[in-house]
């Protein structure tokens, strides 16, 4: 997945319950969290110097690869794990955080760890995030 289309598609499909410590609507929301903050700023940001280099490395190379590998039970930098709650709600915050971004023609906050993010850039690392996330998921 590469883009909101593709996002929109994958969450469309039934989804089973994950197996992990996070259930699927846990696993939702964070991604809709992430969306959010790309608007609103995030919890807390990696020092700046790692954000011009580590992180900007990272960045490049998850875009390239089209793919990422992640702690998918790990909370946003600086902010608690998501509640417990109604899968229905969870997809629902998730396709409102995803048209919140796509009608957004302000600023952008930076990433924790990527740093500064062109709007395309976000919704294809997004929907690389969230494809990780349907990974852990369905236990792949």
């Amino acid at each position: 997945m590469t883009s909101f289309d593709d996002v929109l598609a994958a969450i469309a499909a039934p989804l089973p319950e994950a197996a992990g410590a996070w259930t699927t609507a846990q696993h939702l929301d964070h991604c809709a969290a992430s969306i959010a903050a790309s608007i609103d700023g995030y919890p807390a940001l990696k020092p700046l110097v790692i954000r011009v280099t580590i992180g900007a490395i990272v960045k490049r190379r998850f875009l390239r690869a089209g793919a990422m590998r992640h702690d998918t039970c790990a909370p946003l930098p600086g902010g608690a794990p998501p509640p417990l709650r109604d899968r229905g709600d969870a997809l629902a915050s998730l396709t409102a955080a995803i048209e919140r971004l796509r009608g957004h023609a302000g600023p952008l906050a930076p990433h924790p760890v990527y740093g500064r993010c062109s709007a395309a850039d976000y919704e294809r690392l997004h929907a690389i995030h969230v494809a990780d996330h349907l990974r852990a998921i369905r236990g792949a």
